[in-house]
C-alpha cells in the first residue's frame, strides 16, 4: 500500500531552502566553536564562507576582517577579502589585500590558482588607472601559467606605453 503513494518530486525552490538550512546549521556550530576559539582564523573563515553563500556579505566582510586579524597562517583570508572587497565595490581595498596576498605568496615561494588571480585583479586595476608599468609587470608574471590567465595577460600586455 506505501509503494503505491507517489511523493511530488521536490521544487528547486525547496532544494535551494535546504542548501541554506545546511549553510545556517552551520553557521550555529561554527557560532558555538568561535566562543570556545576566538583566536581561531580557521573558524572566522569557515563562518564567511557560510555568510558568503548566504548572500550575507557585510556578514561575511566582519568574518575575514576577524579571521586576518588572527593571523591566517594558510593565506586564505587575504584572497577572500580581496575578492569580497571587489564585489562591494572598495576597490583600493581589494588592491591591499591583493598585494599582500601576493608578498605572502612570494615570500613562501607558492604558485597556485589563487596566485593568478591575484597578478590577473592586479594586471588589470593597473592597466585601468593609467600605471602602465606596474600593469605590465603583472602581466608578464602571468606568462607562467597555463590556460585563461595566459591568455588575458596577452591581452594585457598589448598595452602601448
Amino acid at each position: 500500500f506505501f509503494l503505491m503513494i507517489r511523493r511530488p518530486p521536490r521544487s528547486t525552490q525547496s532544494r535551494s531552502s535546504a542548501a541554506s538550512d545546511v549553510y545556517k546549521r552551520q553557521l550555529y556550530y561554527f557560532t558555538r566553536a568561535v566562543i570556545s576559539r576566538p583566536r581561531d582564523a580557521r573558524m572566522w573563515n569557515a563562518m564567511g564562507s557560510c555568510y558568503e553563500k548566504l548572500d550575507k556579505k557585510s556578514e561575511a566582510l566582519k568574518c575575514y576582517e576577524r579571521a586576518e586579524n588572527c593571523k591566517d597562517k594558510e593565506g586564505i583570508t587575504l584572497h577572500k577579502l580581496g575578492k569580497l572587497y571587489n564585489l562591494i565595490g572598495f576597490e583600493v581595498k581589494a588592491v591591499s589585500c591583493f598585494e599582500e596576498n601576493l608578498k605572502r605568496k612570494d615570500e613562501e615561494q607558492i604558485v597556485d590558482k589563487e596566485l593568478g588571480e591575484c597578478l590577473l585583479y592586479l594586471a588589470k586595476y593597473y592597466k585601468k588607472i593609467g600605471e602602465y608599468e606596474k600593469a605590465l609587470i603583472y602581466s608578464r608574471r602571468l606568462f607562467d601559467f597555463n590556460g585563461p590567465e595566459r591568455d588575458e595577460a596577452n591581452n594585457l600586455s598589448l598595452i602601448h606605453i
